[in-house]
């Protein structure tokens, strides 16, 4: 899958893969709820390119 949803959830401070999916959107939407209402953690990988998301905004992750 090309992003990844990673969260500290349940963990002791080491974000771990919580989530997969190849829409940009559901990635997007899926990590902010999470964020919300989990009070945690959460970044988003995008693995073609090997890095977390930095800016939801730039087309190249679309």
């Amino acid at each position: 899958m090309r992003y990844q949803v990673m969260s500290d959830q349940n963990t002791d401070g080491e974000l771990r893969k919580f989530f997969e999916t190849e829409d940009f959107q559901e990635a997007k939407d899926f990590a902010m709820k999470l964020a919300f209402f989990n009070d945690c953690k959460v970044a988003v990988m995008d693995e073609k390119f090997g890095q977390p998301i930095r800016d939801f905004d730039d087309p190249k992750h679309w």
